[in-house]
């Protein structure tokens, strides 16, 4: 990441990756989804939304 003058930023990239990296509970939920649906005969088909209740953040 750069900063407006262009020089090199790598602080500040590194807190933007690391504020947009999902948590480890929306990958662990997803699996769960998909592993329930596979075991009953299913397939999810589209995008699932999760939105977190505490952050208000939708993944």
């Amino acid at each position: 990441m750069r900063n407006k003058e262009g020089y090199s930023d790598p602080t500040a990239g590194e807190a933007i990756r690391e504020a947009d990296q999902q948590p480890d509970k929306i990958g662990w939920y997803l699996q769960t989804i998909k592993d329930l649906a596979d075991i009953v005969d299913l397939e999810i088909v589209g995008r699932v939304r999760i939105k977190d209740k505490k952050t208000r953040r939708v993944w």
